[in-house]
């Protein structure tokens, strides 16, 4: 019996997430597999969800066969999914694309034509678009004709005010695409799709959703739409993250190439993989090396990064003219208890009142009953995101 599928890709230039749902008559039906590739370009890691020690095995033989780059392993990797569930069969292909720029306000099927406009985005976040574009590109060769949809991080963040998507730059620039965009978008969209369940009968049209990784932003949420974010026209912006710096003063860059004589490159390596929390600390970008070091610089970064993270749930929240929840999402938002603890007793003038226990094992609510401010946990599907989107393009398109 055939089973229609829909495979998703999330890649990025070190790392690959995938997974493979069901397609069924009347929508999206349960995830069949999914996983995540490590070590791209290197040696290669593969961690199956839910753990499956024999399928990744047979993952690790059949992608040691191919170069470990995203063109290569996602066409084999989207045939060993199909090869994975008996009578599988793909209906379509899911990806995720970080910049969609000012014309893309939600998921397209991908055109050679639309791909080469994506390309121009590519200085916007050279981390991951050309590495999302050339898993596109790789599967058209490979499976002619099998539609692919592109699902963009920018495109929740388009329902934001025109004040708010504004730099204080020459008008002919933001005519030419110099404006704020917004990222992390396929994650904010799975959390508004979920405020009412989280929730429940709590107040929550005034929303701040922290997505917090080794990339780190926050959205403020009217009514579930995004009407303000940390992040602006590249993914660099905002919060400190793991290696990447945050806001800065654009005078620094001035500084560092006119009076340190350091060229561009250098300075966007630097910006991008030797500052955040690695920068500060001289130590680690993993939180948890930090949460675990004695060392006053890991303390000073933690500090400098949950100040941070406080101060624009300030900033957010007067966009929002008010506030009445906090959703923690992404690897650190999702799993440290530790962080989430700091930056509520740094807004504990706001009363987000932390439950210890609720705390420490969410997900779900975990705010004590008396606080004023309600703050939950809740792990984030950027994949069914895209499977969803995916879905919807290739029924319409039927």
């Amino acid at each position: 019996m055939s089973v229609p599928a829909i495979a998703t890709f999330n890649t990025g230039s070190s790392s690959l997430k995938f997974s493979l749902y069901r397609a069924g008559d009347d929508g999206l039906a349960e995830r069949l597999l999914g996983g995540t590739l490590t070590g791209l370009g290197k040696t290669l890691k593969v961690v199956t969800e839910p753990h499956d020690q024999t399928l990744q095995r047979q993952l690790s033989a059949a992608l040691s066969q191919v170069d470990p780059v995203p063109e290569c392993l996602i066409p084999e990797l989207a045939r060993c999914l199909s090869a994975a569930v008996e009578g599988a069969e793909l209906v379509a292909a899911g990806h995720r694309i970080v910049h969609g720029g000012q014309t893309c306000d939600g998921p397209r099927l991908a055109t050679p034509q639309l791909l080469d406009t994506l390309d121009d985005l590519s200085i916007f976040a050279l981390d991951h678009q050309p590495y999302n574009l050339a898993g596109v590109r790789s599967m058209a060769k490979q499976f002619p004709g099998l539609p692919q949809s592109l699902s963009f991080d920018t495109a929740f963040h388009r329902t934001q005010p025109r004040e708010a998507r504004l730099y204080a730059l020459p008008r002919a620039l933001t005519a030419s695409g110099l404006q704020r965009y917004g990222f992390h978008g396929l994650s904010y969209a799975y959390i508004s799709d979920n405020l009412v369940e989280t929730f429940s009968d709590l107040p929550h049209r005034k929303t701040i959703v922290a997505h917090l990784g080794n990339g780190a932003s926050l959205c403020a949420m009217q009514d579930g739409t995004s009407i303000a974010t940390s992040m602006g026209l590249t993914a660099l912006s905002g919060v400190p993250m793991a290696t990447r710096c945050g806001d800065l003063d654009p005078g620094a860059v001035l500084y560092l190439i006119g009076s340190q004589k350091m060229t561009p490159g250098e300075v966007s390596d630097m910006l991008h993989h030797q500052s955040g929390l690695l920068g500060v600390s001289g130590i680690s970008s993993d939180i948890r090396d930090l949460l675990a070091s004695p060392a006053p610089e890991a303390e000073e970064a933690l500090d400098v990064y949950t100040y941070r993270i406080a101060r624009e749930i300030g900033s957010l929240t007067a966009a929002l003219h008010g506030l009445d929840a906090i959703v923690f999402t992404g690897g650190v938002g999702e799993n440290s208890q530790e962080i989430r603890r700091r930056i509520c007793a740094r807004l504990s003038w706001m009363g987000t009142d932390l439950d210890v226990t609720l705390n420490e094992s969410g997900p779900g609510i975990i705010s004590a009953q008396h606080s004023k401010i309600a703050v939950a946990v809740v792990p984030t599907n950027e994949e069914e995101v895209i499977a969803r989107e995916a879905f919807s393009l290739v029924r319409d398109a039927a």
